[in-house]
């Protein structure tokens, strides 16, 4: 799979040489060259090729190669970068896009994406719009977060206590992981194995997918079942460089973007669904943590949120999720 993404992404690098595209674009994203996602993506892009007869090509830079995903998410929104696939970095400038990462609030996946193609997702790419960013509608899928340690198991809440933890970033992680006495940290996702390994961080979280693409348990320990919070992609363009397009590119695009995202979340949850067998065969310890223990901590975490995205924003995340907290 790493010969084949590689491949790909170095054909449309030779393509861009061999031939002058009318629109010639770059794409970057943060996961390994040898992941699911990147392969997806790498085949988005040769199906946008192919189908504008070579009108329209797009480079595909993984493992952050463009740089962390701050950077390439203000590269997009100045127009240095036309695409990004953005993680958990859009809450200053679409609040909405972190409710999804509520901690316990999805039972699993198939609601979030009912939310996130629906009226949710919406209001996220409504308020994304307003700040000069195109989403496409169909994100991807990276899925429920679990913790890996060095230190000890995490079998309750209390375990948590005086540990760091490397997370995806945002204010929701930092409250979470704060309301257990944990600090959360942030390094970029393709420095994550390194400052494992030297122990600048106790723990991670995030899907098991993740775990075994970035080959962490070669530097993790222990596997703790939490499924605490998920976590997608959204592909994002920059709104002028997406409107510079022809309406015809732009349908190809649409109609690309959302095949090759329903195919990536199937490969996604297939992944994950057999990760913890897998990675219990690669040496770690797996455990499920005692879920009770963890929501028992987080009634003013709930209530800060609550007052944070205001009631009539609450309501239309709970119609699919349920009552939270």
């Amino acid at each position: 799979m790493q010969l084949f993404a590689t491949a790909v992404v170095d054909y449309h690098h030779r393509m861009s040489i061999d031939q002058t595209p009318r629109f010639h674009y770059r794409l970057g994203l943060n996961q390994p060259a040898a992941s699911p996602t990147v392969r997806r993506i790498a085949e988005l892009a040769e199906a946008i090729r192919r189908e504008t007869d070579g009108d329209f090509l797009v480079d595909v830079f993984p493992e952050s190669r463009l740089g962390p995903d701050p950077k390439m998410f203000a590269n997009m929104r100045s127009g240095a970068l036309e695409f990004f696939m953005a993680g958990a970095t859009l809450g200053d400038v679409a609040p909405t896009s972190a409710l999804p990462l509520l901690p316990f609030a999805f039972r699993d996946s198939k609601t979030v994406f009912a939310a996130l193609d629906g009226a949710l997702g919406d209001q996220i790419r409504g308020e994304l719009a307003t700040n000069g960013i195109h989403a496409f509608r169909h994100c991807l899928q990276n899925g429920f977060h679990h913790l890996t340690t060095s230190t000890r198991p995490i079998n309750t809440a209390a375990d948590l206590a005086g540990l760091k933890i490397r997370s995806p970033g945002g204010a929701i992680a930092r409250d979470f992981f704060a309301a257990f006495g944990a600090e959360a940290g942030y390094v970029p996702f393709n420095q994550m194995y390194e400052a494992l390994k030297a122990r600048d961080f106790d723990g991670q979280s995030d899907p098991l997918g993740v775990v075994l693409s970035l080959k962490l348990y070669e530097v993790q320990t222990y596997l703790s079942l939490t499924a605490h919070w998920w976590s997608g992609f959204t592909l994002l363009a920059n709104a002028a460089a997406w409107h510079a397009l022809p309406q015809e590119i732009q349908q190809v695009v649409e109609r690309n973007a959302e095949k090759f995202a329903l195919l990536q979340r199937d490969d996604i949850e297939q992944v994950n669904a057999g990760g913890a067998e897998e990675l219990a065969s690669r040496g770690m310890t797996v455990n499920t943590a005692d879920i009770d223990s963890f929501r028992a901590e987080l009634g003013p975490f709930y209530t800060r949120w609550r007052e944070k995205a205001g009631p009539a924003t609450w309501r239309l995340l709970e119609s699919y999720a349920g009552e939270i907290g």
